[in-house]
């Protein structure tokens, strides 16, 4: 009788990589002093998008953290400001519409 030796058996581990997490999108830059004094700290805008499931990330510059955040097709809420500029992320949208409604300035 022949002995063979047993047979092989080789494992090879795939590499598990985690998903991609999306990408980030640029933010958008939008000036408002067309619309807003300069000396103003807040102002109400009304945000539509072009998606129903879409959202928005708007915030003025360095203020990341306190981004205001509006939810699709339409919204309303308060953005802080800090000067003459905000800046719009957009998830799930391709554009947006942006209508001032009111502003708040210091006393």
């Amino acid at each position: 009788m022949d002995m063979q030796p047993p047979p092989t058996i080789m494992q090879f581990a795939q590499s598990e990589q985690p998903p991609e997490a999306p990408a980030e999108p640029a933010p958008i830059k939008v000036d408002v002093s067309k619309y807003i004094p300069e000396s103003a700290t807040a102002v109400t805008m009304i945000v539509t998008l072009n998606t129903p499931t879409g959202q928005a990330l708007i915030y003025a510059e360095g203020h990341e953290k306190d981004a205001t955040l509006f939810k699709g097709p339409r919204s309303i809420e308060e953005v802080k400001l800090d000067g003459p500029v905000v800046y719009v992320k957009l998830y799930g949208a391709t554009s947006f519409d942006i209508q001032y409604t009111n502003y708040r300035q210091p006393y």
